[in-house]
Order: structure tokens, then sequence, then C-alpha cells
């Protein structure tokens, strides 16, 4: 049977891109050409980008604006039959709210790469782009309850890039002169820190995985990256939905409404045609 896996986005298509247009198309194409090459010629993939999106992915407020559309692509690739979802950014978006949403199972890359690393050593570290993110990777952290594995000081770490990430994909002498140098100062102190596994936190490490950097330069530490980490987990999360039929929990947490009570109240914010009389009907209708 052929898996089908949505991958949801954060950010609109480049040719939708108003910001930064098709300076991700590179990016893009090489986090394809390896989720391919993981999940496997059989496999659908569906991904989706946002249709509308604020720029910000480390900034509570402007990650709830982004949340939406996150949303309704999500219900869209459920709708489509996908098996899994497969969040795409590394502050993990709207993935509570997904499961709250959503029957099938949803991943997220960081949070993917965590459970990873859990099998790999003791104590995490973990290694974001900016420095603003690490205040939701550590609330994300705290919220999967994985706070514990984490090395006691400053578990999240920004290695400080403020900069177009294509080279790191296109160019491997750009990658390795230029950024992994970088990402390992900040590795090493987390390691000095007590980490024996080191986690990267966003989407624009998978340049890591696609040029096979896997260690830090002269330890026995090993890197976790999280898209890679991320697809190996929807691909296992999918293929179980397939042959055993499991879901998301619908007790509890992740509850939520039913599907077609959820599809009217939320239709405003999918442009649909929908008003205050379909919201009352709906309401009046039994589960």
């Amino acid at each position: 049977m052929t898996l089908k896996v949505h991958v949801q986005k954060i950010w609109p298509a480049p040719a939708d891109d108003t910001l930064v247009g098709q300076s991700m198309v590179t990016v893009y194409d090489a986090q394809t050409a390896m989720l391919r090459s993981i999940f496997g010629p059989d496999t659908e993939l569906h991904i989706r980008y946002n249709d509308r999106s604020t720029y910000f992915t480390s900034c509570a407020s402007m990650e709830a604006y982004n949340n939406v559309g996150m949303l309704n692509g999500l219900a869209e690739g459920e709708a489509a039959g996908c098996d899994v979802a497969l969040i795409s950014c590394g502050n993990d978006p709207a993935l509570g709210a997904a499961r709250d949403l959503l029957r099938i199972p949803v991943v997220s890359i960081t949070e993917s790469a965590l459970h990873v690393a859990c099998q790999l050593g003791r104590r995490i570290g973990i290694i974001t782009m900016d420095d603003a993110s690490p205040a939701l990777v550590e609330r994300n952290l705290r919220s999967y309850g994985l706070e514990e594995c984490a090395v006691r000081h400053r578990p999240v770490r920004s290695a400080g890039f403020f900069e177009a990430t294509a080279p790191w994909f296109s160019d491997p002498d750009y990658l390795r002169t230029r950024v992994i140098p970088r990402f390992e100062d900040v590795a090493r102190g987390l390691i000095d820190d007590g980490a024996d596994v080191i986690v990267t936190a966003c989407g624009n490490f998978a340049a890591f995985s696609v040029h096979d950097y896997a260690w830090v330069s002269g330890t026995q530490v090993p890197v976790v990256e999280a898209v890679s980490a991320g697809a190996h987990m929807a691909r296992l999360m999918g293929e179980m939905r397939q042959r055993h039929g499991i879901g998301t929990s619908k007790h509890g947490a992740y509850r939520g409404i039913a599907p077609h009570l959820a599809a009217r109240m939320t239709a405003p914010f999918r442009d649909d045609a929908a008003g205050p009389a379909d919201a009352r009907r709906a309401l009046q209708t039994p589960e």
C-alpha cells in the first residue's frame, strides 16, 4: 500500500513569497530530495506551504498567526487521505493544536529528533539558528516532558546564524568552512556541560544531513539533524497507521471536537462561505 505523507511548511511557496521569494528554492528542493530518499520512491509526498505567513518563526505571537494557515493545510492533508503529517519547522509550531484537530498521527521535526537522541545518550544539548528561538524550544522541551533529559544549564543555545542558507545546501565547502565551525563552537560548550548528543532545532540544518555531517569533529558525540529524524519518525508512524490502524488519541488532551463540527466552525478561516447560521446549525448537530 502506498504511504501518503503530508509535509506542512510554515512559509509560503517560493512563487508566492513576497519577502524572500525564489531564494528558498534551493533549500526546499534539497530538503524535498532528502525526504524522498528517506521515504522511498513508493511514498506520495503532499507538500503544503502556508498561504499566509508573518515570516517569524521565533516569536510566539507571530507564530500564532502562522498556525491558522498551517492547521488548514494539515486538515487538508488528512482529508486527502494522508497516513501521517509532518510539521517541518524546528520550533514545532501548531503541533499540539494539530493533534487536537486531526486523527492521523502528527509529528514534528525537533520533537522527533529529541526522542531519537534519547536512544543515543543520557543528556541532550540543542542548537537553534537565531537568538530568539531558544525560548520557544525550551517551552517545547518542557511540554514534551523531556527537560530532565537535557543538560541542566541552558539546554537550548543559538549558533547565531542570521543569513540566507541556500549556500549551505548548494556548496559543501561553504558548509564545512563557514557553518560547521560556528555550530561546533556552540556544540562543544554543550558537551562541556554534559551533553552526550546534539540535536538541531531548525529546518535549515537539514544541510547537515544532505552533506553527511553527523558527528561533532574530534568527538564521539552524534548530531541528530531534525528534518531527517522527523522524516524517519513520520515514516514509522505512517506505516504503523497503515498496518495497525493507530492514530492520535481522542481521549484527554487531544480529544478535540467532532470533525464535522470543527470543519464548520473553522470555515471562516479557510475563506469558506459559512456564516453565523452555519455555525449555529453545526452546534445543534449531534456528534
